[in-house]
Formats: C-alpha cells, sequence, structure tokens
C-alpha cells in the first residue's frame, strides 16, 4: 500500500454556474489538499479531498466575499469542504469510478464520478507523481446553498445546476 499527497500547487479544483440563464462564470478554489492511496500493484484504493473555502476565486472580490458569506458557502462557520471516498472501482482502460460523501456546509451526499487517472513518472526531482481529471455536476440546493433570485423571464441569477471539474496531480510519499 503506497499513500499519495495531492500537490495544491499543481491542482485546480474549478467550477462554472449558468448566470442568467445566459453564460457559464467559472472559479476555482486555490488551496486542495488531501490524499490518495493505492495498492501493491499502483491502483487507486481511497481519496479524502479537503478544499477550503476561502480560497475561492471567480477574479471578482465582491462576488468572492458574497460567495464566502451565509447566502452561499458560510466559510467563517463552514471552512472547508470534504470528499471522502467509499468505494474505488477500476475499468480495463485504467480510469475509475469514485463514489464517496461530498460535505458543503455541514450537508453529506452520496457522489460517484469517473476519473480518468495517468500512469505515474518520475519528476525532475526525485518524485514520483500521478494525475487525474474528473468531472461531475451537483444541485447546489441539496448542500444549502439556496439564494438566487428570479427573472423576469424565469431564468435564475444563479443556476441550481453546479459543474465541477478537477485537475489534480499527487505526489507518492517516501
Amino acid at each position: 500500500m503506497a499513500k499519495w499527497t495531492i500537490d495544491s500547487a499543481h491542482t485546480e479544483t474549478g467550477f462554472s454556474v449558468k448566470h442568467m440563464g445566459l453564460s457559464n462564470v467559472r472559479g476555482n478554489f486555490k488551496t486542495t489538499s488531501g490524499n490518495v492511496t493505492t495498492d501493491y500493484s499502483g491502483k487507486i484504493t481511497a481519496v479524502e479531498v479537503t478544499i477550503d473555502v476561502a480560497s475561492i476565486d471567480t477574479r471578482i472580490k465582491d462576488r468572492d466575499d458574497h460567495l464566502k458569506s451565509a447566502d452561499f458557502f458560510d466559510a467563517e462557520k463552514f471552512p472547508e469542504i470534504k470528499f471522502v471516498s467509499t468505494k474505488v472501482t477500476a475499468s480495463d482502460d485504467g480510469d475509475y469510478e469514485i463514489e464517496g460523501t461530498l460535505t458543503i456546509k455541514g450537508t453529506s451526499k452520496a457522489v460517484t464520478f469517473e476519473a480518468e487517472v495517468g500512469s505515474p513518472v518520475d519528476d525532475p526531482y526525485g518524485l514520483k507523481r500521478n494525475g487525474a481529471s474528473l468531472s461531475f455536476a451537483i444541485d447546489r440546493r441539496e448542500y444549502g446553498l439556496v439564494w438566487s433570485q428570479s427573472l423576469a423571464n424565469g431564468n435564475l441569477v444563479v443556476s441550481n445546476k453546479i459543474k465541477i471539474n478537477v485537475e489534480a496531480e499527487f505526489t507518492q510519499n517516501a
């Protein structure tokens, strides 16, 4: 069994949400940490991720401050988003289906997503490194993120569907 540490400097946890039914607004969390566990053959067996809510960045400070407020993430009371896998299944092509519990704003829900995982490489600094790409969507209301306003045409200022995209790198612990 081997433990790997998520490399926050080379990991992007991004999201997008439809604004007023017109276009997708994108943002990311600058700080994602956690661990990946692999078995002796190198297959992933467990994943634990922590996202620092205060690290949210949409390139507009006022919007970031609103997202950190009680209207959305309530970052003071709930400073972290967490994911803990409950089942990891490798496919024949080396990709994975990962099931687990996603906790946002004190609410935990089961999620499942597919992850495209690379093959480990030795980096120039003597570390064994690997990477993964994944995406999935959630309904923000299921996690207590309910603020929005309706427009005259029936669209919402902030859509309920949030698309999450993660590009992660992780290094093997010595």
